[in-house]
């Protein structure tokens, strides 16, 4: 180090960056990037475009079956959450939650906001 307080690194930096780069160095760091419209396809067959395999919805079955949600781009493939059929914690109407562990309150349907509409009510 030297008496000023400018460590040898800070030093071997400078001198780098003063220093003019050759043709051959300025060729070999230019970097070609792909255009930002390109679309990448998942890596497993049957995933969205997110790398998920997710269930088709299916008709009420009595909120008896549980489908999960896999993450196919994680090795080994995991589980993210499940899907099912679902009643509503306020109204008791049979619903398709995409998660069945955080979502409890419905939607509704036909245009109306369901029970979830009302959860802000109390803030």
């Amino acid at each position: 180090m030297r008496a000023d307080g400018e460590p040898a690194w800070l030093l071997a930096w400078r001198e780098q960056l003063s220093q003019p780069a050759s043709a051959a160095h300025a060729r070999t760091t230019i970097k070609i990037y792909a255009p930002r419209d390109t679309f990448s396809f998942p890596a497993r067959e049957g995933a969205d475009w997110q790398g998920m395999i997710v269930p088709k919805r299916w008709d009420y079955d009595g909120c008896v079956r549980r489908e999960p949600v896999v993450d196919a781009d994680a090795s080994p493939p995991r589980v993210v959450r499940k899907v099912g059929w679902q009643r509503c914690m306020k109204c008791r109407r049979p619903f398709f939650s995409e998660d069945v562990i955080r979502l409890r309150l419905c939607t509704g349907g036909g245009g109306t906001t369901g029970c979830r509409g009302d959860e802000d009510r109390f803030r």
